[in-house]
């Protein structure tokens, strides 16, 4: 007697179908994850607003002669200040302490505060540093140079409105010599200006809120996009 013939089992064909269906569904979800993460960090992705084209020589604090270029692959957080300033570059300097403080010993970051002033001597700008609690940390730099060079740049690569030197009728004090930008600027490691200019001295308390939180937060989005580039 002959074997039966075996009996069509449909399983056969519908577990397969089934299967590749089921793959491409989850196939599918995973690349409308993938878009939906790439929107999300396009929306948090700090705007390039420009770049340090070019080079400059300028003395720091401790005298020596240095140069921006050397700052290439830091993210620099970038103001401009004088050491006789009355109208708020303390402020500015005590609010770029705070984050010097939140992110102290990353290697990754540079603060870079120049002065307006050409007056301001090495010693002049060590004082000031010192006076408001800042010791002699090698990833802060207060740095002079050429009036002309420095204003030239600050206004044009760093965004900075220009400086409105004050007629001495006008001056609050005999120290009261500019007004000036009050805002800080945000450079990444490739030395492309990024975000805004953050108005952290904003009078408003609630703005100044929002620009505190904001160069945070942009902080630390090019933290992990500069650590995601690392070899």
């Amino acid at each position: 007697m002959s074997d039966p013939k075996p009996r069509f089992n449909p399983l056969a064909i519908w577990i397969p179908v089934v299967m590749m269906a089921l793959g491409v569904v989850i196939y599918y979800n995973y690349l409308v994850f993938l878009q939906e993460k790439q929107r999300s960090e396009d929306k948090d992705r700090p705007a390039y607003l420009g770049r340090l084209e070019r080079d400059m020589e300028l003395t720091e604090r401790d005298g020596r002669k240095v140069h921006l270029e050397e700052l290439r692959g830091k993210i620099l957080l970038a103001s401009w200040v004088y050491t006789r300033c009355p109208r708020g570059c303390a402020g500015v300097i005590a609010k770029l302490k705070q984050l010097q403080e939140q992110y102290k010993g990353n290697p990754d970051i540079h603060f870079l505060s120049f002065t307006l002033d050409p007056e301001d001597t090495p010693e002049m700008m060590q004082n000031f540093a010192r006076g408001i609690g800042i010791a002699d940390d090698a990833n802060w730099w207060f740095v002079n140079g050429n009036r002309d060079e420095v204003r030239r740049y600050m206004t044009q690569y760093f965004k900075f409105r220009p400086v409105q030197d004050l007629p001495e009728a006008e001056r609050l004090s005999p120290d009261d010599k500019y007004v000036h930008d009050l805002r800080v600027a945000l450079v990444d490691a490739k030395g492309h200006l990024r975000g805004s200019l953050y108005d952290l001295m904003n009078a408003d308390p609630e703005f100044q809120k929002y620009w505190d939180a904001q160069i945070r937060k942009d902080l630390d989005f090019l933290l992990k996009e500069n650590a995601a580039a690392q070899p």
